[in-house]
């Protein structure tokens, strides 16, 4: 593609949608980073150790039911791209139906599942007893974030991200403020932070709701409010078939991811805190990136429904231009800011002295893995989530579970290999994406696949 043919795409369109989402993704690791800075400055390692690990926890867990989000988007933004609101606001019933039912299960089993996953990754912590209490008193938001989760998914299929912006910039603001009041002001550590999060979480799926009702007209409330109609019967297949591959290609993920997370308890707490603080600059520059991303699902999502695959191709294109633009200021930002960076989020001298040794892989996180993030939003919006799977399955069990068993059956293991087999698996899905992107795209097959889906 020429100079004059990028320039060509649609640049403004994916800026307007990919703008108000970056916004929105980088508040939510921004509250993190405030919970890992307060807690550095007014805590002790322990607790900082023990948020570490019991984010990862509930990370995999909310990542794990996550697939309400882009499933949601998917099914209503192939309905706006056809021009049928109602269809859209049926997808939305689906998906809070949904939502309610799994976060009913959840808080009866939750007592037991989320102590038990401590266990199985703290090894011989001293944070595991305080990650204990942090994990139960965050899983009693899942309800909440699931609600907000479908809601988010309706809007961006209707091309509007302002609006998760305004509900992802209410929930950190309370949680930035629950930090200091409950962590720097009342002293209680690592649960103060979970009770920030979770008061937090609650208030942002009641701005949701209420910012939902105002944004439907008369007809379209009418219907939401309607649960008996004759098509809610039907029209969950496809909804379940996107939602299990989605669900399946999520705890594939979650499951490097949290090994990543919290495998650094072996090498002891100040490694696994130093890990937190990479982990946390990784969750800032991919929701960043997730910003085009989500741009990329938006509008692929709209030319599937309107089977206009040029333009399809033109906006995935633009929303990859600008979002390889960003990955590259997020390496030379965070590379260059390390010690400013650092200090900003901790004190603790064994902290830092480990968080420099690995510096080096929250500098290439964002470089390396954009390609991935970029190419997951283009096939969410296609509503291809079977090809998603088959990409993420590769890469965790031929490239990144090979890499570690090798290295632990060798007595090489560190953790700085796992960072490496980390960073080699995101490579892996990139390369799995782009070669089938180009094979669809050569057989022509877009629009014809997706219908069948």
């Amino acid at each position: 593609m020429t100079w004059r043919g990028i320039a060509a795409l649609p640049h403004r369109r994916a800026a307007s949608l990919a703008v108000p989402a970056i916004a929105a993704h980088v508040a939510v690791p921004l509250a993190g980073l405030v919970d890992t800075a307060v807690l550095g400055q007014f805590s002790s390692t322990v607790d900082l150790a023990a948020v570490g690990l019991g984010s990862a926890v509930i990370v995999a867990v909310y990542w794990a039911f996550s697939f309400l989000r882009p499933g949601t988007t998917a099914l209503v933004g192939q309905s706006w791209g056809r021009q049928r609101t109602g269809e859209a606001v049926r997808h939305l019933q689906r998906a809070l139906g949904l939502a309610l039912a799994i976060g009913a299960v959840w808080l009866a089993v939750q007592w037991w599942v989320l102590p038990l996953l401590v266990r199985l990754l703290a090894a011989d912590s001293g944070a595991g007893v305080v990650a204990d209490g942090y994990t139960l008193i965050r899983g009693l938001s899942l309800p909440a974030v699931l609600i907000t989760a479908a809601i988010v998914g309706y809007f961006i299929g209707a091309q509007n991200t302002r609006v998760p912006l305004v509900i992802a910039a209410t929930v950190s603001g309370f949680n930035i403020v629950l930090d200091f009041i409950f962590i720097a002001g009342a002293g209680w550590g690592a649960e103060g932070a979970a009770w920030a999060t979770f008061a937090a979480e609650y208030i942002g799926a009641i701005v949701a709701a209420f910012t939902l009702w105002r944004f439907l007209d008369a007809r379209q409330r009418a219907r939401l409010r309607d649960w008996r109609h004759r098509s809610l019967r039907t029209g969950w297949g496809r909804l379940t078939r996107m939602n299990t591959a989605l669900s399946i290609r999520t705890a594939l993920l979650m499951g490097a991811l949290t090994f990543v997370a919290a495998y650094g308890a072996r090498f002891g707490d100040d490694v696994l805190a130093a890990n937190t603080i990479i982990l946390q600059m990784m969750y800032v520059a991919s929701f960043a990136l997730d910003g085009y991303a989500t741009a990329a699902e938006a509008m692929a999502a709209r030319e599937s429904g309107t089977g206009d695959i040029h333009a399809f191709h033109r906006a995935a294109a633009a929303s990859s231009v600008a979002g390889m633009a960003l990955a590259v200021v997020f390496t030379v930002v965070i590379g260059v800011g390390r010690e400013g960076i650092l200090a900003l989020l901790t004190d603790l001298p064994e902290v830092l002295e480990q968080a420099r040794v690995y510096w080096w892989a929250a500098t290439l996180l964002p470089i390396i893995s954009a390609p991935a993030w970029l190419l997951d939003g283009i096939f969410l919006g296609a509503a291809r989530t079977r090809d998603m799977l088959v990409s993420m399955a590769f890469s965790v069990v031929c490239v990144f579970v090979p890499l570690v068993w090798g290295a632990y059956m060798w007595g090489v293991f560190t953790n700085a290999w796992l960072w490496a087999a980390f960073l080699m698996m995101n490579v892996a899905r990139a390369l799995t994406l782009a070669g089938r992107y180009v094979w669809i795209t050569r057989r022509g097959t877009w629009h014809m696949d997706n219908a069948r889906s």
